[in-house]
């Protein structure tokens, strides 16, 4: 395949913090795949809309066009710092999700910030993230927190649940490939909480645990990466937030079951989308 075929790693800009954060990720992380990177902005002209059905004045979308294209100019501009002198970048006329779903449909990788402007340039804004990661055509990466761009944050973990749904092996299989390209040690976690009555001996689920992991970690080929496996008996959502403080990114698939049920977007997506300290990679498990 040659370098213009590659899928593109895709991301959205809105001139927020946030958003340039996420430009950042995406650049160093097209650095480390050797992918293209496409930068967007979405103008949100149907917000503008009077009565739904009316177009807005020429002067108000020829001024978000302007603004856009500095925005692209900041952002390409920032992708060079990184290392990616070359970013395309595009603006929609679209909604900020719908763009990006839509560019999702040719992209490796879709990343987002965790939250971003206002009506008219929300970009990405907390339900713009949780939007793409539930309708995205492929993987998407929420980026959260700073610990990523804090020196020697290399030498953190990739970490990731796993439970025991087919689903696993699809999200194992991308952890240990962001952990590989990375040079990071990836931490497989398995947690449990208390069951309803009768519950079960501990220390049978601990052991089940155990043998899942194993069962998953021999099915892939683990390389030159260093794996720590974890089984707890805690509650998945909180154990996943409080690991995220010490991990350079968190990998989750969209459903799941057992240990992670409704895993995304379930009430431990949610919670992981929302308060976790690191970026999220939201591994499509799903068509």
């Amino acid at each position: 395949m040659t370098a213009a075929a590659t899928p593109p790693i895709v991301t959205g800009v809105d001139g927020s913090a946030e958003s340039l954060d996420a430009v950042r990720w995406a650049a160093r992380t097209a650095c480390l795949r050797d992918a293209p990177l496409e930068i967007v902005h979405a103008l949100d002209v149907p917000a503008l809309l009077a009565g739904g059905v009316v177009p807005p004045p020429e002067e108000m979308v020829d001024a978000l066009r302007a603004r856009g294209r500095r925005a692209l100019r900041t952002a390409r501009e920032l992708a060079a710092a990184q290392g990616v002198p070359a970013a395309a970048t595009r603006l929609d006329p679209d909604r900020a999700a719908q763009a990006l779903i839509g560019a999702s449909r040719a992209a490796a990788l879709l990343v987002v910030g965790s939250a971003g402007h206002g009506r008219l340039t929300s970009l990405l804004a907390g339900s713009v993230a949780a939007a793409v990661g539930t309708h995205a055509h492929c993987d998407t990466v929420v980026v959260r927190g700073d610990s990523w761009d804090e020196p020697g944050a290399g030498e953190l973990p990739v970490v990731t649940g796993i439970d025991g749904s087919e689903a696993g092996t699809r999200v194992l299989a991308a952890a240990l490939a962001e952990a590989r390209a990375r040079n990071a040690p990836l931490v497989v976690l398995h947690a449990w909480t208390d069951a309803p009555p009768p519950r079960p001996d501990p220390r049978c689920v601990t052991e089940a645990g155990r043998r899942l992991l194993g069962e998953r970690l021999h099915d892939h080929d683990l390389g030159d990466v260093a794996v720590e496996q974890v089984v707890v008996r805690a509650h998945p959502r909180r154990e996943l937030i409080d690991r995220s403080e010490a991990a350079q990114l968190v990998v989750l698939g969209d459903r799941g079951r057992g240990g992670f049920p409704g895993l995304l977007l379930g009430s431990t997506g949610q919670a992981l989308l929302h308060h976790a300290a690191c970026p999220v990679l939201l591994v499509r498990t799903t068509p």
